[in-house]
């Protein structure tokens, strides 16, 4: 029988501390919200407006033209853009921002927009966070500083705000540990739903590591809980199991897109050294001191969160304190990487380790762990202390009090070294923040003397440390994303001659050499080879690094090349005939734009098709002299046509959309019909309504053998994995909607027994 719910009760003092969550997000966001230009600001140029905006602008304008967004074909040739995680294609809060934006009529999707998503993230990380908090503290005050240490610590606020599928992903650890929580002491099917949505958001949201850091977390409270409860192993093994498929289920259309993906992917496989990437050892001093190693803070949590902590574990009132103590130190371990023993073993031993870099992402278990144990802290020190408890906080307030002096003395020399111009820090702002830190330590040790000789005043004492852990993260955190509003992607001379002749309905790809800002093609409606996301596909980089470059050029149909070069010359030295049509920049900064002569087919027809025995051999022949892609194919695939030097053949692209590409086909001999696009699972060929064959050819792009004749070729992007994770996915949703509703009726049956 499932054990009563013993569920914290709200009342109007819960209700109040939600709308100070609120206000407090509002004050920590009112440079970005304000509509005065003189104080607003943005968020910096990079990730957040170069590689996330870029995507949520392609998805929005696939979804107002009435197409799923499946395809990308602005980015690297073309690309699987479902199947990328962070594209977050089925993630309920992007999806229901473009509904409003659809709803309100807006045409283009507004980088505000995304700014908003962002920021109402972290309002939602410190309203699930004070929720949770609700069923591990007694006291509210506690519950709502250890909200405020999650939501504006040094993790959330520092660089996941401009990496959007980290903090989204991020967001969702407190409802799934909610639910893990209820779930295992009530044994409500409600709840494991609650724990299920948790998960699922996370993994939607677009960032598989932090998803899996989630559900490593939520799967070792889950067994922690079912020890501590000593719940049979079978029973809580089961719970685990009906979790995990049903978060597999629900995830299935965005997970088997991501599989297949990956297993074609730069990401099949990564090395040691690659993945074991993370912290340097001396950033465990983010702890106590910012702004010294490092222009972010995502370990620093604040001064007092600290001491809450302390006293939380010497305190020894709590079983739990254990766990999170364990979390955070095995959190931290791995989020030195390979700096420090303990990564490989993870690396080795877990699942889905071996595929991820950046281990210093584990800070946000740190991160969260220690928010918990500081709301456990602070509810040891709004109640009556025992001796032992007395001892050992005013032995940490002796501690920062001793400490003040030396601390001061820091911020003198730390100001000399700036003033003489040694600054050595990475902020270069190391004695501004040592002088927050001296007043945040002199409030703390105010504080806790305050608590400890005015006895009859806990409430106003913990009213205190609230606002001392807002004034301590708010001042060290809220200016480091600050930066002046621009637009991103500006019209410049570069992009001139270009887009003229892209008005023209040329279809033509463009090469950056990496003189513009990321994406920046695709903002303006244009095709490049090139791009900036960190998975790509395994068999156009090695198209792209050992095919010659003129022959790419061809064979992608590159109409302009953006670069550093003085001459339009290959990398292997090969002049290109074409024209310079702007310059601009010296030394480092100069940009060339050429204009590559000649036209730029999309599809062609060859009758010289050469067949190779394998990838070495295609690229062998490829970079024969003279090997011109125009006229000959190299496939695996058995293929023979009779030469016809005098075949009279014309290709025209009457459609062109992300998913499908038609082609008006008239040839007077059979060939091989090649087409300018990258091949991936899920493209289907026919010509005259017929299903065909796609051939590869030339290692990376489609072709289908023709007859002769005149007829329609269409190349349609159909990706069976899609449409098997979506069956999957709406099943379990209906699953989970049956479940909800069988376990509502019998929660009202047995209440009104």
């Amino acid at each position: 029988m499932a054990k009563k719910d013993d569920a914290p009760k709200w009342n109007r003092r819960d209700v109040l501390a939600v709308a100070v969550l609120i206000t407090l997000w509002g004050l920590f966001f009112w440079r970005y919200l304000t509509p005065d230009e003189l104080d607003r600001v943005a968020f910096p140029l990079g990730d957040f407006t170069y590689h996330f905006y870029p995507y949520r602008t392609f998805a929005f304008g696939e979804l107002r033209a009435g197409r799923l967004p499946q395809w990308m074909p602005c980015t690297f040739s073309g690309y699987p853009f479902v199947a990328e995680p962070q594209a977050a294609v089925f993630y309920p809060p992007a999806l229901l921002n473009f509904l409003i934006l659809l709803a309100a009529g807006v045409a283009r999707f507004p980088l505000r927009a995304l700014e908003m998503e962002a920021m109402l993230h972290v309002l939602l990380a410190s309203l699930m966070t004070y929720i949770f908090l609700r069923t591990e503290v007694r006291r509210r005050l506690a519950a709502l500083l250890g909200a405020v240490v999650f939501a504006y610590g040094g993790y959330l606020t520092s660089y996941p705000p401009l990496q959007l599928a980290i903090l989204e992903s991020a967001t969702w650890l407190p409802l799934a540990l909610l639910g893990t929580k209820r779930g295992m002491e009530s044994g409500r099917w409600g709840w494991g739903l609650v724990a299920v949505a948790g998960l699922t958001l996370s993994i939607l949201a677009g960032h598989p590591q932090t998803a899996v850091l989630s559900f490593y977390a939520a799967l070792a409270y889950a067994l922690y809980l079912a020890w501590r409860m000593r719940i049979p192993w079978r029973t809580a093994l089961a719970r685990i199991l009906i979790v995990c498929a049903l978060v597999g289920g629900l995830c299935a259309v965005q997970l088997l897109p991501t599989i297949e993906y990956t297993r074609l992917s730069t990401r099949a496989d990564i090395a040691f050294d690659e993945s074991g990437t993370g912290f340097p050892p001396q950033d465990v001093v983010q702890f106590l001191v910012t702004g010294l190693v490092s222009h972010w803070q995502p370990l620093y949590v604040g001064i007092l969160p600290l001491v809450l902590v302390w006293l939380a574990l010497v305190a020894q009132r709590r079983r739990d304190t254990l766990f999170w103590l364990g979390l955070a130190i095995v959190a931290l371990v791995l989020a030195f990487g390979k700096h420090v023993l303990g990564f490989e073993i993870a690396y080795l031993l877990w699942p889905a380790y071996s595929l991820f870099r950046g281990q210093e992402r584990h800070a946000f278990l740190v991160g969260f762990a220690l928010s918990v144990l500081a709301a456990y802290g602070a509810d040891v020190l709004l109640a009556a202390l025992t001796r032992r408890q007395r001892v050992w906080a005013l032995a940490a307030t002796r501690f920062l009090r001793n400490a003040l002096p030396v601390l001061f003395l820091l911020t003198v020399g730390a100001e000399w070294l700036r003033r003489t111009g040694r600054d050595v820090s990475d902020s270069g702002a190391l004695a501004g923040k040592l002088g927050i830190l001296i007043l945040v330590t002199l409030f703390t040790v105010l504080l806790l003397y305050a608590r400890f000789y005015l006895l009859r005043a806990r409430r106003a004492i913990g009213v205190l440390a609230v606002i001392l852990v807002i004034f301590d993260l708010f001042s060290l955190n809220r200016p480091l994303n600050y930066a002046a509003p621009r637009d991103p992607y500006p019209v410049t001379p570069v992009l001139q001659p270009i887009l003229a002749e892209r008005d023209t309905g040329k279809l033509f790809r463009v090469q950056d050499d990496y003189r513009l800002p990321g994406h920046t093609c695709c903002m303006h409606g244009l095709d490049e080879v090139w791009g900036i996301a960190p998975i790509k596909l395994e068999h156009y980089r090695e198209f792209m690094d050992r095919a010659p470059e003129a022959l790419r050029w061809r064979a992608l149909g590159v109409r302009y090349l953006v670069t550093w070069r003085g001459s339009l010359v290959s990398r292997e030295g090969v002049a290109v005939n074409g024209e310079l049509v702007h310059h601009e920049g010296e030394g480092q900064a100069v940009t060339y734009v050429y204009r590559l002569a000649g036209e730029t087919p999309r599809a062609f027809i060859v009758r010289d098709v050469r067949q190779a025995a394998s990838r070495d051999d295609v690229y062998r022949i490829l970079s024969e002299p003279g090997f011109d892609p125009w006229r000959t194919a190299v496939v695996q695939t058995p293929l023979s046509f009779d030469p016809a030097p005098d075949a009279a053949d014309a290709v025209t692209v009457i459609r062109y959309t992300p998913t499908e590409i038609a082609l008006e086909v008239s040839t007077s001999a059979p060939g091989l019909l090649v087409l300018g696009e990258v091949t991936y699972p899920g493209w289907r060929a026919e010509v005259n309504g017929q299903p065909v064959p796609i051939v590869e050819a030339d290692g990376v792009l489609r072709a289908v053998p023709v007859e002769a004749g005149h007829f329609t070729v269409h190349f349609r992007y159909r990706p069976a994995s899609l449409y098997l994770g979506l069956v999957v996915s709406i099943g379990t949703l209906f699953v989970c909607c049956a479940g909800a509703a069988i376990g509502w009726q019998r929660e009202r049956r047995r209440e009104r027994r």
